[in-house]
């Protein structure tokens, strides 16, 4: 049960950077689209699915991120993550504040991403 939740999460993550990386491309070209009911349901969805498996995972292990420092390290990138998301695609008034907080969510997707491989807060 365990590896197949694991990779339900790791397809999950795929799926979530792939959509989220498609709505950025697609933002610089049309704004209104982000906000779409099922362009926000799909990512909803997907998100939420990721979070459960996630915490499942967690729980299934016995890993806390009070014990687990990469654990704590991750969750802290994720919040940042949603920030810049929601920088990206409802809060920034200017394409250039759009596309930067897309690409720094984008480099800190990748940096939880690299975490979790090595189990480390610091996985440089």
């Amino acid at each position: 049960m365990f590896e197949s939740l694991k990779l339900l999460h790791m397809a999950c993550a795929g799926l979530t950077i792939l959509f989220f990386v498609g709505r950025g491309i697609i933002l610089l070209r049309d704004h209104g689209f982000v906000g779409k009911l099922w362009v926000r349901r799909t990512a909803q969805g997907i998100d939420s699915l990721l979070f459960i498996s996630g915490v499942m995972l967690a729980w299934l292990s016995s890993q806390s991120p009070w014990q687990d420092e990469w654990l704590g390290a991750k969750i802290a990138a994720l919040l940042l993550y949603i920030l810049f998301g929601m920088v990206a695609f409802h809060w920034g008034e200017t394409t250039i504040v759009r596309f930067s907080a897309w690409l720094m969510a984008v480099l800190t997707f990748v940096m939880i991403v690299l975490m979790a491989m090595a189990h480390s807060p610091w996985p440089f």
